[in-house]
Parts: C-alpha cells; structure tokens; sequence
C-alpha cells in the first residue's frame, strides 16, 4: 500500500513559488550572478533587484537545485515514515484477516503464541512510528540543512512542508491501533485460557460454545476487533487523499 499523499507532490511548486524571492537572494551561493550591465556602463544605476541579478536561465536552475534538495530532505525523513506505515499495515492485513477471528484456525497452542508474537512486534513497530512522528519537525528541519538549504528558508519550508500531513487522520489511528491491539492480545488470552472449549459452527469460519457467558464474551471481542479494524481502514484512507 502506498501511503504518500500526493498533497506533498503538489505542495513543493505552491512552497517554491511563495519563498521564490528570498529564496533568489539566500540561495545565490548556489549559481554564479549574471554579469551587471552596470559593470561595463561608465554611469552609475541603481543595484537591481535580487531577481534582475539573474538570467531567467540560471533562476530555473536555481528554482530547480533548490526544489532538488527539497525533494532529497522530505524522501529521506517522509520516507521513513512512509516505510514504517506500510510495514505496519502488512501486519495489520494479517491481524484482518476472518480465519484470526475463528478459533478453529489455531491448529495448537503454539499457533496462538506465535500470533501473539506478531502482536507485540506490531504494537513496538507502533510506538516507533508514533516517535517518528515525533521527531518530524526536528528531523525535517536538520534534513534540509544537510541540504545546505539556507537555515531561514528551510525553517519556512518544513512548516509548510508539516502543515501537508493529515494530522487528524494519524492521530485518530495511532489510537485505534492501539485499542486494536489491546483487543488482539485480549482475544487471543481468551484462545489460551479457553482452548478446546470450541466447536465449529454450521457455517464456515464460525465458532460455536457450550458456555452462554463464554460465548458473549466471545462474540463481544468479535465486534470490538471488526469495528476498530473498520474504523482503521478509514484513517488509512484519509491518509492518501
């Protein structure tokens, strides 16, 4: 699953644009200035404008380079994040699917503490992604200084490039994943403690117990998970638009 918005590939002109005169004048480093005609007229002129110091030429360049290193600093911290949200979604695919639902599925006790190990490696990849998420707006802004993007622009532009994230929509399923793992952990305890008390159902992929309290408390752990998967799929499709 791809999880870049396509907001960011959008942004990075709208940003460019907006710094472009600044930008022109602390960028300058970057590309040698146009030859003055007041360096070979005998009369003084006034000192042109940031943007007149350059031929159209050279400020395509420069808008070029410095969309560039742009793109460089956002792969790299973005990237991260990006490769950590899909990890983290394979994983939740496999925690989606109906047979983990179905105790008939769990050939031993041994399927069950092998989910469980899948749980705990999701809920860890979890709270590193939450710090990736953390961590942004310092790493964005460190990233772009090792581009030798000038300190005052790259502060700009990592605010800009920080207001292109869908904040709600991570932090809406940040905690929904949580509640989901908590579910997955409670569901599967239940698996443990419960094992062989189960028969299949009249339909394939269901369950059936003797115990009326047993089975509720089954059904509930049921709902919960399928509501708060559901609810996961709908953040992550926010997250792309």
């Amino acid at each position: 699953m791809n999880l870049r918005s396509p907001k960011l590939s959008r942004l990075l002109p709208h940003v460019l644009l907006a710094f472009l005169p600044f930008a022109v004048q602390a960028q300058a480093p970057l590309l040698p200035a146009a030859k003055s005609p007041a360096a070979t007229s005998p009369a003084a002129k006034p000192a042109p404008s940031a943007g007149a110091q350059f031929s159209e030429q050279q400020l395509r360049e420069m808008i070029a380079k410095l969309q560039d290193r742009i793109q460089h600093a956002a792969d790299a911290v973005i990237g991260r994040i990006e490769k950590m949200e899909a990890d983290i979604h394979l994983r939740f695919s496999y925690l989606r699917k109906p047979a983990r639902l179905d105790p008939n599925s769990y050939a031993s006790k041994d399927d069950i503490t092998s989910w469980r190990t899948s749980v705990q490696q999701l809920r860890d990849m979890e709270n590193t992604l939450d710090k990736l998420y953390a961590n942004v707006e310092t790493d964005l802004g460190t990233a772009l200084i090792q581009q030798q993007i000038n300190p005052a622009i790259a502060d700009q532009i990592r605010n800009e490039l920080l207001k292109s994230f869908p904040w709600p929509a991570i932090k809406k399923k940040s905690e929904l994943m949580k509640q989901f793992i908590d579910e997955h952990e409670e569901l599967l305890a239940f698996y443990d403690k419960n094992w062989g008390t189960w028969k299949r159902g009249p339909t394939p992929g269901t369950a059936v117990f003797d115990d009326p309290t047993v089975s509720a408390t089954f059904q509930t752990l049921k709902g919960k998970i399928s509501t708060i998967g559901q609810q996961i799929d709908d953040q992550y499709t926010a997250l792309v638009q």
